[in-house]
């Protein structure tokens, strides 16, 4: 047990040297406890090391020690400024000035034959150092010096003091997290010794040992809560639906055609889970265009054939028409069925679907927020699905899953277009089981997709006309719909109308964007869908699961502006008929990184590839979307660069959940406690 007087959950203010109001400046860096200050780890480290004067350029920053040889001496001038200066002895003998521009608070600190590390930028012709700071006894016989974030009113110094007298006073106490057996099968450090390292590094082979303590540790913890989480929800009580077998198989060989090898076996993982007596909870994940909607709609299917409800919930209004046309399209015999429910209906429209679903005469509801109404009623609700799950927040999902009551959970399946591979999935949505589709449908032409600059305009234009010759549609892309004194850049959905109008005076073009009324929008894009449109011009709303096979040319304004995963589901957009499409990105990459990610686009179209790449760049959050995803924000840990040490983060917490008798119960209550501070909401 550990010792009550000291517990890392201390207020910091119990610190020596953190008054009131330092305590306040750390509150606002989120650091309360001793715990959060030693979990503030550094942003970057200096190299301290000491160095040869003769291999050190002018006005290079570097660190010297030695011993003060001469009295440290102010002269001010002006009404604050002032000058501190005193010659320092080097161990290879050499005497340098050294100078404190408007810090005369040091000479206190400054004695003669008192031993110092100073860091500064050299002044090769005055063989002189103008200082920057004094190095913490602390940081001295080190190479690196830690670099925090830090609010007006602390110093690095300060805070370097602060983490010491942490660790000094509070090492004893500073629990282990992780199994004894773990620490000893990957040879991680004590958690205390990897936090010394961290904040005080001696080498970089320190610092690397602390950091691969920490990765781990970050994964394992956040594989514990979800992989719990799972466990969790195969002991809950479900709702197992007894569907058609037969019905549902007639349903399949009658549609127009056949599924891919892909589209089946995800199909037959659902239903296996809809007959489990526990609740389904299922991440659906594909390609852009590989068929995932009708999947959900065979789910649907086969949830009314065993007598319940089923309910699809969209991000836009758009998409749920779309569903609901594509649903009542292939299966006519159920269209009375079927209701399409969003915000923008008339008042009565809304009692009457809201009376049918309750009475249980209608069976499947596509619709948007409008699903999550409290006064929205269900009489048997079986199956919800939840499209671009990640464009949802974790409460609107809840209030849909709320529909069924407590008697039981209800079966979820969320879909998404954004892949990343199997195995991250499976370590990122642990209390989901995960289904792929990875195979797009038979006879999908590859779409031609090329990279051009402004002045190449008139190719583009060229290609635009000998598309409306042969009656094809087209999209134009914008990032902006508006100009803005900070972006004037960025061209605006009304100036690209006034120039494609210039352009192309006997072509019917169309606009569509958020700020447009509900019912203009679907006017628009309606128009566009019937052919009544032969250009769109429109912002990112359309890269949400809009269908139109005879749109064959994608145009992106501004694409250095998106992300690679964003940019694959706008080209997902075209290429859905038999057509040969195309993308065409109009940039003006000023970054190689820039540069790189459109070439990427221009050679590759999986989106697997693609999403990894994303990752790289911008991390998996802004993929995935932080706040809906639901990732807890590491400090070390990178979803990206340690997949590997996720996997076996994950298969150890998978062991030993199955075997609690490969760690000790202490370890294994410990463990429970600590975990729940793991911020995980998918």
């Amino acid at each position: 047990m550990l010792n009550q007087r000291r517990n890392w959950h201390d207020p910091i203010s119990q610190l020596k040297g953190i008054g009131p109001k330092s305590s306040e400046k750390l509150n606002q860096l989120g650091i309360f406890t001793v715990k959060d200050l030693l979990f503030h780890f550094p942003f970057r480290y200096v190299n301290i090391q000491q160095r040869d004067l003769a291999t050190v350029l002018d006005q290079e920053k570097i660190n010297l020690v030695g011993t003060v040889v001469s009295p440290a001496t102010v002269s001010y001038f002006g009404k604050r400024k002032n000058r501190l200066q005193f010659k320092m002895a080097l161990s290879s003998q050499e005497v340098i000035q050294v100078v404190f521009f408007n810090q005369a608070y040091l000479a206190k600190q400054i004695h003669l034959g008192q031993k110092l590390a100073v860091y500064g930028k050299w002044q090769a012709k005055r063989q002189s150092l103008t200082a920057i700071k004094l190095i913490s006894q602390s940081m001295q016989g080190q190479d690196y010096q830690a670099v925090y974030h830090l609010k007006q009113g602390i110093s690095q110094n300060q805070l370097l003091r602060a983490i010491q007298f942490a660790l000094n006073e509070y090492w004893e106490f500073i629990p282990e997290i992780l199994p004894q057996s773990l620490n000893h099968k990957y040879q991680l450090l004590p958690l205390k010794e990897a936090l010394k390292n961290l904040h005080f590094p001696t080498d970089i082979e320190h610092h690397r040992q602390g950091e691969r303590k920490i990765i781990y540790q970050e994964f394992f913890l956040f594989q514990w809560r979800i992989q719990q989480a799972s466990k969790d929800v195969r002991q809950e009580k479900g709702l197992s639906l007894k569907y058609d077998v037969n019905y549902l198989r007639q349903t399949i060989d009658q549609l127009a055609f056949e599924l891919t090898d892909a589209q089946k076996q995800a199909l037959n993982e659902i239903c296996y889970d809809l007959l489990a007596p526990y609740p389904m909870l299922r991440l659906l994940q594909g390609e852009v265009g590989s068929g995932k909607t009708i999947v959900a709609f065979l789910a649907c299917i086969a949830a009314l054939s065993s007598g319940h409800q089923a309910a699809i919930m969209v991000p836009t209004e758009i998409l749920a028409k779309q569903h609901y046309e594509g649903f009542i399209s292939l299966f006519e015999p159920l269209a009375r069925q079927t209701a399409y429910l969003v915000s923008g209906l008339k008042k009565t429209e809304k009692e009457r679907i809201h009376q049918d679903l309750a009475s249980g005469t209608i069976k499947l509801v596509i619709g948007t927020h409008a699903l999550i109404q409290d006064q929205l009623k269900f009489n048997r609700l079986g199956l919800v699905i939840i499209d671009e799950q990640h464009r949802f927040g974790v409460g609107q999902r809840q209030a849909l899953l709320a529909k069924a009551g407590s008697e039981y959970q209800l079966n979820i399946l969320q879909m998404t277009a954004t892949p990343i591979p199997r195995s991250l999935a499976m370590s990122l949505y642990g209390q989901m089981q995960v289904s792929t589709i990875d195979q797009l449908p038979a006879g999908r032409k590859r779409i031609i997709t090329k990279v051009i600059t402004a002045d190449h305009m008139d190719k583009l234009y060229q290609k635009i006309r000998e598309l409306l010759s042969l009656n094809q549609q087209i999209y134009y892309v914008l990032p902006f719909i508006e100009d803005s004194e900070s972006l004037t850049e960025v061209e605006s959905v009304s100036s690209i109308y006034q120039q494609l109008k210039e352009i192309f005076p006997d072509t019917s073009i169309g606009v569509l964007h958020g700020q447009m009324k509900k019912e203009d929008q679907e006017s628009v894009m309606q128009a566009f869908s019937q052919d009544q449109l032969q250009i769109l011009i429109a912002t990112t709303m359309i890269e949400v699961g809009i269908n139109v096979p005879n749109a064959t040319m994608m145009v992106i304004h501004s694409a250095e502006r998106f992300g690679l995963a964003q940019l694959h589901q706008l080209r997902g957009r075209v290429g859905r008929g038999l057509l040969q499409s195309y993308c065409y990105l109009v940039a003006k990459p000023t970054t190689e990184q820039a540069k790189e990610r459109l070439n990427m686009m221009e050679q590759s179209q999986d989106g697997f590839e693609l999403s990894q790449t994303d990752m790289k760049i911008r991390g998996m959050g802004d993929l995935l979307g932080r706040q809906q995803s639901g990732l807890p924000q590491f400090h070390y840990a990178n979803l990206f660069e340690d997949q590997q040490i996720l996997e076996l983060a994950r298969q150890d917490v998978i062991a030993i959940l199955s075997h609690p008798q490969l760690i000790s119960a202490q370890e294994y209550a410990e463990l429970q406690q600590i975990s729940q501070e793991v911020s995980i909401e998918i």
